[in-house]
């Protein structure tokens, strides 16, 4: 393969079979789509558009882009691609951390299921192979009890976990895939798709190795620029000063709400009014921050880890989100932080996106409060 980048090596699982085979990467496709996402959606489109995404022949993707794994800068995001079991349509489904440079670094570009294992397994991956493993000891298990047991297994350094839990076992159509650094891979059900092929994990092991670049010199420049511009004392994005790296995406809970842009009570109105600043990134930065770790080849480290110490909600969790804080909190008409912490990491647990969760429990709330009692409707 002619092209920079890419490791130019595939893995595809046959879950049905057992049978593992490793190809290179489409090169046309690849000079067409370039990425993770693009590249991904279409090697999916090769089911065809009457795939059920909750049947065999529906194609789960795990893709990276050609820059993934190396020094560039905001390039470590890993696309989950599949068919909707929500929408019936491709969705692509982005999650941050290390796993997208850990794929990179154990060899691939990407990795590719198809099929229904007869039985619960786990695919090992490291040093450009990839094994299918015994998961019957972690099924029935939530997202952060399943990587304990892996981590308890191989060690928790150079290793990423990708999960589902209970939810996507459950072919739960709002569930997720979660990794070790509760980065999610949420929206359109992609863990069903897990759960209706018997893939419980992707455990991959891998050290740092980053891709060699073709022009050294002229990456170096490109790599320079691209830090530059996101360290602009007037961009959102500066380390440590802009508002995207000292209060995370939560920064936006307070002007979004000021400007009446904050769809509240299932988006009956448009404002949380003076209880957006309970929930708000400045109030947890202030109240519950304990960490700020970063993903990687991240310089802005948008993420907020909280612990509650206090009340009914005690929990140490990963990053209170702001679409997370949204939709269970003003969506929800919801303005205690504690519980929505709480909340997020008990969907991050059982493998569920939160902001399907909060559209859920939001549009009950409405129907409730028109007069719905469980029975048949209004």
């Amino acid at each position: 393969m002619e092209l920079s980048g890419y490791a130019n090596h595939i893995g595809r699982v046959n879950l049905s079979t057992g049978n593992i085979s490793y190809e290179g990467v489409n090169e046309p496709w690849a000079r067409k789509y370039i990425g993770a996402r693009g590249l991904g959606v279409r090697y999916c489109l090769e089911a065809g558009p009457e795939v059920d995404p909750l049947g065999p022949d529906n194609l789960l993707c795990f893709m990276n882009g050609p820059l993934t794994g190396t020094r560039a800068y905001m390039s470590g995001r890993m696309a989950i691609v599949t068919k909707s079991p929500l929408t019936n349509t491709i969705c692509d489904s982005h999650q941050g951390g290390w796993s997208a440079a850990r794929l990179r670094w154990s060899g691939f570009d990407a990795l590719m299921f198809e099929g229904k294992s007869d039985k619960p397994v786990y695919a090992y991956v490291e040093d450009g192979k990839v094994e299918l493993r015994d998961a019957s000891d972690v099924w029935g298990k939530g997202s952060h009890d399943t990587i304990k047991v892996f981590k308890d297994s191989y060690g928790e350094k150079n290793l990423t976990v990708i999960t589902i839990g209970q939810a996507g076992e459950n072919m739960v159509k709002l569930s997720a895939w979660v990794n070790e650094d509760d980065r999610v891979s949420g929206r359109g059900g992609t863990g069903a798709v897990g759960g209706s092929k018997n893939l419980k994990a992707v455990v991959i092991k891998a050290k740092l190795s980053y891709p060699a670049a073709a022009d050294k010199e002229g990456f170096k420049v490109a790599i320079k620029a691209s830090l530059d511009a996101i360290k602009d004392e007037n961009h959102i994005t500066s380390p440590r000063e802009g508002g995207l790296s000292t209060l995370g995406t939560n920064s936006l809970m307070n002007p979004v709400s000021s400007i009446g842009a904050l769809p509240t009570r299932n988006a009956q109105l448009t404002s949380f009014e003076d209880r957006a600043e309970g929930i708000s990134g400045e109030h947890i930065r202030e109240e519950y921050l304990v960490a700020e770790p970063t993903c990687h080849a991240c310089p802005v480290a948008c993420k907020k880890e909280v612990n509650i110490k206090d009340g009914p909600y005690k929990v140490h969790m990963e990053s209170f989100e702001y679409e997370s804080a949204w939709a269970l909190g003003a969506n929800s008409d919801n303005g205690d932080a504690p519980s929505i912490a709480f909340m997020i990491d008990q969907c991050n647990d059982y493998g569920m996106d939160t902001i399907e969760m909060g559209n859920t429990m939001a549009t009950y709330m409405e129907i409730c409060d028109n007069g719905w009692n469980g029975g048949e409707e209004p």
